[in-house]
């Protein structure tokens, strides 16, 4: 779905979110001390008992009783009551394995080493060893993060970890080209040859991104230890405390999703700071704290993709123009530190090019922020007959490189359109950032023509939510304006509606994005942007909305 509205101003409407209520049982059972009346005797009966029992031996045997009952009565309704259960929070435990390691030294500033299959530290000279890992699939609050690298040789004194801000290239990586490390976050102490060595950097790891750390020599020695090419590759296990959620994954993301008076944070009407609308805003974290955005604003047939940052995710100061004659935009991180850029590129007529898809590639941090692409790469069209019909609005699935860009496989989602047909759901696979092939997304179709769709498939995001896969898909019901929003899950391979609910109740939505991360409280967040037509949006709500709901084990 392409989005044409361009309302003027902004407004937020956050709406309240009732307090949680836990409601425990308490208080103990309450004797009322009363003795209960002795019977009377009915008149004429024989105080004697039956079978020649003497009164004697009745009146020791009812002794007895009442000294054992008594007692075990007045604890059993006098004793504290013991506290409901608590809901403990779910835990899980992830280890992740490094995407990138090697080690730099001063006597050869020049030298890489990153197919390595060992890392070192030591004093003199100066050698220090760098790992990065990328972390997806995280939930809830990092309780604990924990190196856990192999040690070829003994080191008396061992090593620090330290952070690092800056990226860097596995292949490319020297000391003369190396980020200088960052704040010590953990010792290790002594380490033994032969065994594994611990460290805790759980300041490093606060939730799903990149995370780049440093190894460096206490005093003098050296140590050696595998990289992710030996025998015993590096890990980071990462421990949640997992959100304790009422319902399955998906009726939690549906709910999320559709109330938006329920938001932790919503903007209607959202542009960055040069009063630019921010149309198909796609958010993902910043390393370093803060979130980049990429989007795409201009009039119809013209659009520019556009890059922003943001500290609280509904106001973004814009950095640098990504594209020109291009639009419906995303973005995603890499494992080799750069980024990477797909957006549906404008036709051009003159050249007999209808819409398509185009993909850049960004070094670095650095790089995207001053629009320095080093690679770009436009798909042709396979789907749709050339001069006839488009493909576009991606979204990236997965990005797999082995070890760089040359020698990669990156899937995407799109959709297509074919003459006097609705436009149709794709898969395609970016193969070593050379080689483009694509094919309909059956399965997709198929869950969404089940529920009743029959008008066009278009626009679509992906998010892994507690271990669970998900697709969020703009689509008509039948032929109209109308756009409506639906849950797909990967696993099921099932469609459902959603039903949004704004806050002055708008009634089209389309250009759905979904990113999972830490919203600026800290806590987990969902955040999403959908665009509101024109046509069908209610007063002040026309345009870009952002609106972000936190979740944690409390919640």
């Amino acid at each position: 779905m392409m989005s044409n509205s361009r309302p003027n101003g902004a407004r937020q409407e956050p709406g309240k979110v009732p307090a949680n209520v836990d409601l425990r049982p308490n208080g103990a059972l309450r004797p009322n001390g009363a003795r209960r009346p002795v019977e009377p005797r009915p008149p004429g009966t024989d105080a004697t008992p039956a079978h020649g029992r003497r009164p004697w031996s009745r009146s020791l045997a009812l002794a007895v009783a009442l000294a054992v009952a008594v007692p075990i009565t007045w604890w059993a309704v006098t004793r504290p009551t013991s506290p409901p259960p608590s809901r403990v929070p779910a835990t899980a435990s992830i280890p992740f394995s490094p995407v990138g390691d090697a080690y730099v030294s001063s006597v050869r500033p020049d030298v890489n080493t990153g197919s390595s299959p060992v890392l070192r530290t030591a004093s003199r000279p100066k050698i220090l060893s760098y790992l990065t890992f990328s972390l997806a699939g995280l939930s809830g609050t990092v309780t604990s993060a924990r190196l856990r690298f192999w040690s070829d040789v003994p080191d008396l004194r061992g090593v620090a970890v330290h952070a690092v801000d800056r990226s860097w290239n596995e292949n490319s990586i020297t000391a003369a080209t190396a980020p200088a490390p960052g704040e010590t976050v953990a010792l290790t102490g002594v380490v033994s040859a032969k065994g594994w060595v611990t460290a805790d950097v759980t300041p490093l790891v606060l939730g799903n991104g990149l995370v780049r750390m440093a190894l460096t020599q206490v005093g003098s020695g050296s140590g050696q230890y595998d990289s992710r090419e030996g025998a015993h590759p590096p890990v980071l296990v990462v421990r949640t405390n997992s959100r304790v959620l009422a319902g399955s994954p998906a009726a939690v993301l549906s709910g999320a999703v559709d109330n938006v008076p329920r938001a932790s944070g919503s903007r209607y009407t959202a542009r960055d700071d040069h009063g630019r609308s921010i149309d198909t805003l796609k958010i993902i974290p910043r390393p370093g704290g803060g979130y980049l955005g990429v989007y795409h604003s201009g009039s119809q047939g013209a659009f520019r993709v556009y890059l922003a940052e943001s500290r609280d995710l509904l106001h973004w100061t814009s950095k640098v123009q990504l594209d020109n004659n291009a639009s419906q935009p995303t973005i995603a991180a890499l494992s080799d530190s750069g980024y990477l850029l797909a957006d549906e590129a404008s036709g051009n007529q003159a050249a007999g090019l209808r819409p398509r898809l185009r993909f850049r590639h960004y070094a670095s941090l650095s790089a995207l922020l001053t629009g320095r692409a080093d690679r770009t790469f436009e798909a042709p069209h396979t789907l749709a007959p050339r001069g006839h019909g488009e493909e576009g609005t991606p979204v990236i699935l997965s990005a797999v490189l082995s070890p760089n860009l040359s020698h990669s496989r990156i899937t995407v989602g799109f959709h297509y359109s074919l003459p006097y047909r609705p436009d149709r759901p794709g898969l395609g696979v970016l193969a070593n950032f050379s080689s483009w092939t694509a094919r309909p997304d059956t399965a997709l179709e198929t869950a969404l023509r089940s529920d009743g769709v029959s008008g066009r498939i278009g626009d679509r995001d992906a998010v892994t939510f507690l271990g669970a896969s998900f697709e969020l898909v703009e689509a008509q019901v039948r032929a109209g304006p109308a756009w409506n929003i639906y849950l797909y899950d990967e696993r099921t391979r099932r469609a459902v509606p959603l039903h949004v609910r704004t806050n002055q109740g708008s009634q089209s939505f389309g250009n759905p994005t979904v990113t999972n991360l830490r919203a600026p409280s800290g806590a987990m967040a969902l955040v999403f942007t959908l665009f509101l037509p024109q046509s069908l949006a209610a007063s002040g709500e026309a345009g870009e909305l952002i609106y972000y709901r936190t979740y944690s084990a409390n919640h």
